[in-house]
């Protein structure tokens, strides 16, 4: 039983307006067996929420932003990208909580990264006209967040580098800095942790780890504001005290029903952290029609 997460106070007038059931979407891709692996988490939801809650495989995170912005599903986990895709459809969703990968705060940057020559520091001037490495134009970290957060900052990425250089694998990038192929690249860090190691997770800790030369000459020139690793997500119109219910809780999941938790988080088991509408600003941006020139 999972009565210990059930949130103290539930009285009538909380259960005033609330649905008949909770319909929750996930994405499965091609899993097979993915009804059953998610059912102890959606045998906890109902546990958390008392009321039933109905399962709806959804085949691609595509379908899961067009499900949850139609309505026709309550509840879904999505990627930050994707919760800001669904905003952008219909602004009648919220996010609930985000889950992270360790004990550290549960968000990552996208960075500019550079090589350090003779102790200089390098700054974003410094780079100015020099070669830069981008990933794909779909990519997040690579390519999306920075180039309109950096916009946001009066940065025009394209008018400020000589050139941009498309490459596919954010660690070879780094080695294009390293070998002074281009001056710059954009890459992804948790930056919790230690430093010298390439923190906890990210292309600095990839290059890290795989032997990478000269690590300690690599230095990072800018960093977008924190993102959550992932948002699920709420239809706006659910009522605030089931919101607060399920939010109470999803914080809990981790500790009070461990299978649970690691049925919808398998990647990022340090459990779930508050979030706001706010904390995916720096994704946001990738969809709002200021930043659009800079990111065709």
């Amino acid at each position: 039983m999972l009565v210990a997460i059930l949130p103290q106070g539930v009285n009538a007038q909380d259960d005033a307006g609330m649905p008949d059931r909770l319909r929750l979407g996930i994405v499965v891709a091609a899993e097979e067996d993915a009804r059953q692996r998610v059912e102890p988490f959606r045998f906890a939801l109902e546990e958390i929420a008392d009321l039933p809650v109905d399962l709806f495989l959804l085949d691609t995170l595509g379908d899961a932003v067009e499900a949850i912005s139609s309505g026709r599903v309550d509840y879904v986990r999505l990627s930050p990208s994707a919760y800001a895709a669904s905003y952008r459809l219909c602004a009648c969703v919220e996010p609930l909580v985000t889950a992270g990968p360790d004990d550290f705060p549960a968000r990552f940057y996208a960075i500019l990264v550079g090589k350090r020559k003779e102790g200089d520091k390098i700054t974003l001037d410094g780079l100015k006209g020099g070669r830069l490495a981008i990933g794909g134009k779909q990519t997040v970290t690579g390519y999306r967040v920075p180039l309109a957060n950096l916009a946001a900052d009066g940065v025009d990425v394209r008018k400020h580098f000589g050139a941009l250089v498309e490459m596919q694998d954010p660690v070879e990038a780094v080695r294009a800095v390293m070998d002074d192929r281009v001056q710059a690249a954009f890459a992804w860090s948790s930056l919790a942790g230690e430093a010298k190691n390439g923190y906890t997770a990210g292309t600095l800790n990839d290059y890290y780890i795989s032997g990478g030369r000269d690590f300690e000459d690599l230095e990072i020139v800018w960093r977008s504001p924190p993102i959550p690793y992932s948002a699920h997500t709420l239809h706006k119109d659910l009522p605030d005290a089931l919101k607060r219910r399920l939010r109470a809780g999803l914080m809990d999941l981790r500790r009070e029903a461990p299978d649970a938790y690691l049925a919808i988080e398998p990647d990022l088991l340090g459990g779930f952290e508050p979030v706001t509408h706010g904390d995916y600003r720096p994704v946001l941006r990738t969809y709002e029609d200021e930043f659009a020139a800079v990111l065709d």
